[in-house]
């Protein structure tokens, strides 16, 4: 071999050895476990001493739990007002910091707060396929969104799925160019997730554990709020979309996801399930904005096998870890004792129902000017 193809190959090795070594397969490791750190709501952005709190409160968390990936469901920021160019890529910079600084993959998904800055949603996504640790580039997805499914494989064998990951963006207000309430999983998203949900299982078969992680609450949230037993804390009012586009239906008809993790609630850690599936908070994670609420979410994944060494399904747990330290579990339940919500908010925070009494109010004043 001579020296020019000597260099040629030694440098051919090196560029493959750099790309792979930023490519992440997310896998069950040697002892049959997958575990994932939610972290919800960080809202870096509001004073440089809250966003150093949150940044230590990660650290605690990622130190303690050691996860193979990280999921942000949105809200990574708040703006609060105009913000100069760069301002959020130098937020994005501290709060992916700790992971980074970990060595864990994540994967970040927006909220209805993240593109009050400085980017647009589609100016984001581009910006965090530029980190090596952000598992968006690598997966599949809608080209330009925070909409992309991640592949979780076994231990003993890495062409078999063993679990999957679908990351969604819920929008941030108004459905589908329709104003009013807060932001939805839209039509054109669930129509990939069908046709993404139907490719998984023709591969790889129905006993993979699909989980989602998204934002804003699915208005059947509202309903295990109001009727069925809970485990964790209630502390407000479900900020649920009020535009139902189905999504809740269609993972119930594709028979895979079985439990959905969301944030967007600051004192809502709450979870139950409803008709097969479980909808669940997860803990506040930041400083920024309001709350009393500071932790993390862990989901732990457990694989299962036969006696003959064939992989059979997987297994769920998971828990709150409190920045105190302390961890709250999915038990006891009960029903929540508290007056009945009747429905999602319209328009910041002001249910249906207010809303049509101000409507109401309005005319009657109306009226009376009038005659």
């Amino acid at each position: 071999m001579n020296s020019r193809a000597l260099l040629a190959f030694t440098f051919y090795f090196l560029t493959t050895a750099i790309i792979s070594s930023f490519a992440h397969t997310l896998q069950f490791n040697s002892s049959g476990y997958f575990t994932i750190v939610q972290f919800a709501d960080l809202h870096y952005g509001t004073s440089d001493t809250k966003d150093e709190k949150t940044a230590a409160l990660q650290k605690y968390i990622l130190d303690l739990v050691n996860p193979d990936v990280v999921v942000i469901s949105g809200d990574g920021v708040y703006a609060g007002g105009d913000v100069a160019s760069g301002w959020f890529k130098s937020q994005w910079e501290k709060f992916i910091a700790p992971i980074v600084d970990a060595g864990i993959p994540y994967a970040f998904t927006l909220g209805n707060h993240d593109d009050e800055g400085d980017l647009s949603r589609k100016e984001i996504v581009a910006l965090d396929e530029t980190s090596e640790y952000s598992l968006r580039k690598e997966s599949v997805g809608i080209a330009g969104t925070a909409n992309f499914r991640l592949p979780v494989y076994a231990s003993q064998n890495v062409s078999q799925l063993a679990a999957h990951l679908w990351i969604l963006d819920s929008g941030s207000y108004g459905c589908e160019d329709v104003e009013g309430g807060y932001g939805c999983i839209e039509t054109d998203v669930i129509d990939w997730y069908n046709e993404q949900s139907q490719i998984v299982k023709d591969e790889y078969g129905t006993n993979v554990h699909h989980l989602a992680y998204f934002h804003i609450p699915l208005p059947e949230y509202l309903t295990v709020y109001n009727e069925v037993e809970i485990y964790g804390i209630a502390g407000e009012n479900v900020t649920c979309s009020v535009w139902n586009t189905g999504f809740f239906d269609a993972a119930k008809k594709n028979g895979d996801i079985t439990a959905m993790f969301i944030g967007h609630d600051h004192n809502n850690d709450f979870g139950g399930w409803l008709d097969g599936i479980e909808l669940v908070y997860g803990r506040k994670s930041g400083y920024g904005l309001y709350g009393k609420l500071h932790g993390a979410r862990v989901v732990v994944l457990k694989e299962n096998y036969d006696d003959d060494g064939n992989f059979v399904n997987v297994t769920r747990d998971h828990y709150v870890i409190d920045v105190s330290g302390s961890y709250e579990y999915t038990y006891p339940t009960a029903l929540r004792d508290g007056p009945i919500q009747t429905t999602c908010p319209l328009d910041g925070g002001a249910t249906l129902f207010s809303y049509v009494q101000k409507i109401l109010l309005g005319v009657l004043v109306l009226l009376y000017i009038l005659f």
